[in-house]
């Protein structure tokens, strides 16, 4: 789990897909703490800041290892390229574009650590902030790295900067330093920087941190909506059943619907933790039967991504969980996803959920119960879509 977690999470940094900061100059944006005069700068500004210009800038064959100074002028081009202060990305140019395919279609010199580690120090926030997201691995990252980016980090105010740093240690909340600055940053005044600090502490990694429960408390109500939903997902793997009264408040507050479907995943991952079915949480569970039970239903509520939740399992623990977690059975489970598949006031996307859950856990005398209760209704201006797709179920 935790390689993949750090596998996207290189993968995401290198896109700059959640980045963010303000917008920046492509002439002070340039300065990379003095190195402006280096041979890497010097090669950089050597060509027109285009497309072409970058390609023509690298002379190294493709496949083949860049220079030194290609390597250290293509991490310098980001410099170049503004953050989209909207989307707090890097803007997605044609330069932007160029610059991924040279590092995609060449390979890294043997010195690529060592100019990493320099670009720590960059005065440009882009450069900065681009070197950090190296220092991720598939294996995490070691504490000597990870003094390396919190000795960078210190005093620290760019979001851009701070987004990207927080992310290469999101999963180290145990390492020496790394929760305390974390904690911090939960306070920021960018809900970027406080969206990927929400990411870090309510993660499965950081399950028995000591702080990390007063960290997440202000996150579950927190102003912005990117960030108050990581949160509400996220307490649901730090095994804390005291989390489970926050995220019913949530569901139970029906102005509250757009938060909704992150509140009831929250629950899923305590009592139901697809794919690794290892936690159980009867009062977590019964917290998901009440709200996916109460009546009337509407377009909004219950959210109809949390109905099809069940839909997915993992085979291989799927035995063991139920042995576990007494409080569940299948047969309960289909019973309450017919009487919602039945629902016509529920939306109908929730509804064609259901019939996909009762498809997975029930059996075809379920969804013949549901086909006949359907066709028995007198009001359902949804019929003939779910009608439709019980017919393909049971072919």
């Amino acid at each position: 789990m935790k390689k993949t977690i750090l596998a996207m999470s290189m993968a995401l940094a290198l896109a700059a897909v959640t980045a963010c900061g303000g917008k920046g100059s492509k002439d002070a944006a340039g300065s990379t703490n003095g190195q402006d005069e280096s041979p890497a700068m010097q090669l950089l500004n050597s060509v027109p800041f285009t497309a072409d210009g970058l390609k023509s800038m690298i002379k190294t064959a493709e496949k083949e290892s860049l220079t030194d100074v290609e390597y250290e002028a293509l991490w310098m081009a980001y410099s170049k390229v503004n953050i989209n202060e909207d989307e707090n990305t890097l803007e997605n140019t044609d330069e932007l574009k160029a610059i991924r395919e040279l590092f995609r279609s060449h390979k890294s010199p043997a010195n690529a650590s060592a100019i990493q580690e320099k670009l720590l120090t960059s005065t440009s926030p882009q450069v900065k902030g681009m070197a950090m997201s190296q220092f991720t691995s598939l294996f995490g990252v070691n504490q000597e790295n990870v003094n390396k980016l919190l000795k960078a980090l210190e005093g620290e105010t760019n979001p851009f900067v701070l987004s990207h740093g927080i992310r290469a240690v999101s999963n180290e909340l145990t390492k020496e330093g790394v929760a305390p600055f974390v904690f911090e940053q939960a306070k920021s005044a960018s809900k970027f920087v406080r969206k990927e600090a929400a990411i870090a502490i309510c993660n499965p990694w950081s399950e028995g941190v000591e702080g990390v429960k007063e960290a997440a408390l202000p996150l579950l109500s927190d102003s912005d909506d990117d960030v108050r939903k990581c949160a509400l997902t996220g307490v649901g793997r730090l095994n804390d059943e005291s989390y489970v009264d926050e995220l019913v408040k949530v569901l139970n507050d029906t102005t509250l619907y757009r938060l909704h479907s992150a509140a009831a995943r929250g629950l899923y991952y305590m009592w139901y933790d697809y794919p690794f079915h290892k936690r159980t949480s009867k009062k977590a569970y019964d917290a998901t039967v009440k709200y996916l039970s109460q009546k009337p239903r509407t377009k909004h509520v219950p959210d109809w991504t949390s109905v099809g939740e069940l839909k997915n399992r993992s085979e291989d623990g799927i035995a063991d969980w139920k042995a576990r977690a007494t409080y569940y059975s299948d047969a309960a489970w289909v019973k309450l996803m017919q009487d919602i598949a039945l629902d016509p006031n529920a939306e109908w996307l929730g509804r064609s959920a259901a019939i996909d859950v009762i498809e997975k856990i029930g059996t075809k005398a379920d969804l013949l119960k549901v086909q006949a209760g359907i066709k028995a209704l007198s009001n359902d201006s949804k019929a003939d879509m779910l009608l439709s797709s019980l017919e393909k179920k049971l072919q």
